[in-house]
């Protein structure tokens, strides 16, 4: 793949000139950023994502709260994290930047008007749906009718109530999945400038239909939602789901560079292959060493690095003291594999136990067991190594285990919702605290062991960034006192 690595954030802001090379076309006034063409701005606004995504410095919270991952005995704990006492100066880079590459996808939509530009146009509304459900997960109400119109003179936009922002979603990605449908035959070949699936609109059609069905499936805890679940279920059912292989994964050519590297693996290590310092300060989450320790699992030595022969350990969440980094485990190399490695955005893996919970549920057809074993042997072969092979993935499935083999367990949801917790460490942290937070499970994880904590589980929710309240500070006081323990998002019935 011809290396194709654009690390501008805020193209339509810069209006950088760009050299002619793999992304140029014929423009007359490069430096116009009223001209910038999509093929431009794709690329990196898909790499954007990616890395927003993929810092495990934006959500390290999820990691942490959740069992997955520990800190190192050599640092000191951050004493807000432990007592589960979030602030509005908590994690604003996930606002701030979410609503920076919106303007980028909201850019090429607008841009995208005739026909032929369909693709272009279609892959921006699925990625504007993406990045605003990751909004709506985290905050509840967002601007969203009003937002990413600075240029109509909006620069205080409302809120829209999450609950609609859904639904709107949701007929958005309809919307996308018609525009691939009907593109014309002299449509605009996207080709290498999409970084995820080059050019293939029936994979985007496919990604799509699975990111409506993850947004539907996350609203079957709520009373009187089953007939607009299934209906809506009902009119792109025949598009189909993500299968095996069929991964949203981002790679536009990385480089052994700083600032070129993939994301996840330049959060560890330097241009040079030296450590950085995440590599000592992320260990082993006990839960997840738990958990891989009791089930005999395959892909225990690939999630996580032996501190000693085969042996693992980290810690649990805000315990005092931590284990000594000499007898803690290190992120393992089925997570750090290469400075090539793809960053995901919507995988295969995350996408077959999503199938599996809709089958489960009833509200897609499927065999259930066959998508649940699927999932989890995608999970094996990913973490890849000595046994990530489909013959281990077979045995560990085979292993008479309440959360492992499909016949032994009696609660299906739980066995796919433990499973997917258990793959998506190190890959997908924000599915973990919705899952969570939804359905309760895992049910075995261990909470804060701070005596200072606020409360018994960890926040459902995070507050307003400071830099909203800033700027847009009205609209941010009408959504009413927020308090993180008990302001849901609209879809936690629980």
């Amino acid at each position: 793949m011809k290396k194709i690595f654009i690390l501008f954030t805020v193209l339509l802001v810069l209006g950088s000139a760009c050299k002619k090379d793999f992304l140029s076309v014929d423009e007359k006034n490069p430096n116009n950023a009223s001209s910038v063409p999509a093929s431009f701005i794709l690329p990196a606004a898909l790499n954007n994502t990616a890395a927003l995504l993929n810092n495990p410095y934006n959500y390290p919270f999820i990691y942490e709260w959740y069992g997955l991952w520990s800190i190192s005995g050599g640092y000191s704990q951050d004493v807000n994290m432990t007592a589960y006492n979030l602030l509005n100066s908590s994690y604003q880079g996930i606002w701030s930047t979410t609503y920076t590459i919106l303007n980028n996808f909201d850019y090429i939509e607008k841009n995208s008007t005739n026909a032929q530009n369909k693709p272009y146009k279609a892959i921006a509304k699925i990625m504007k749906a993406y990045l605003y459900h990751n909004l709506v997960d985290c905050y509840g109400n967002v601007p969203y009718s009003e937002a990413l119109k600075a240029e109509a003179g909006i620069l205080k936009p409302k809120y829209d109530d999450q609950k609609a922002i859904y639904e709107d979603l949701v007929v958005q990605l309809d919307s996308a999945m018609n525009l691939i449908e009907t593109k014309p035959a002299d449509a605009v070949e996207v080709g290498a400038n999409d970084i995820i699936y080059h050019g293939d609109m029936g994979r985007w059609a496919k990604f799509a239909n699975t990111l409506k069905l993850k947004l539907l499936l996350q609203q079957t805890g709520m009373d009187n939602r089953a007939s607009y679940i299934s209906g809506a279920i009902t009119t792109t059912s025949s598009v189909g789901y993500l299968g095996a292989g069929e991964g949203a994964w981002v790679n536009p050519g990385f480089l052994q560079s700083t600032g070129k590297m993939s994301p996840f693996w330049e959060t560890f290590y330097k241009q040079d292959g030296s450590a950085q310092n995440a590599l000592t300060y992320f260990m082993a989450g006990q839960d997840a060493c738990d958990f891989l320790i009791a089930n005999n699992d395959p892909r225990k030595l690939r999630f996580f690095a032996p501190y000693a022969g085969t042996s693992i350990q980290g810690n649990y969440f805000g315990t005092v003291p931590l284990n000594l980094p000499s007898v803690t485990s290190k992120i393992g190399p089925g997570m750090l594999k290469a400075y090539t490695q793809d960053s995901p955005i919507l995988t295969d893996i995350e996408s077959l136990f999503i199938q599996a919970e809709a089958a489960q549920r009833g509200l897609i057809t499927g065999d259930v067991k066959a998508l649940y074993e699927a999932a989890v042997t995608a999970s094996v072969l990913f973490e890849g190594g000595p046994t990530g092979n489909t013959a281990n993935a077979t045995a560990y499935l085979a292993q008479v285990k309440q959360l492992v083999n499909f016949d032994a367990t009696a609660d299906k949801i739980k066995l796919i919702l433990t499973q997917k917790w258990c793959a998506l460490n190190g890959l997908s942290p924000m599915p973990v605290w919705t899952d969570y937070r939804r359905t309760g499970f895992p049910d075995f994880i261990h909470w804060s062991e701070d005596p200072l904590k606020l409360n018994e589980t960890p926040p459902v929710r995070l507050l307003y960034p400071q830099t909203e309240i800033s700027t847009n500070n009205d609209n941010v006081l009408l959504q009413g006192t927020i308090n993180t323990f008990t302001s849901k998002i609209f879809w936690q019935n629980r």
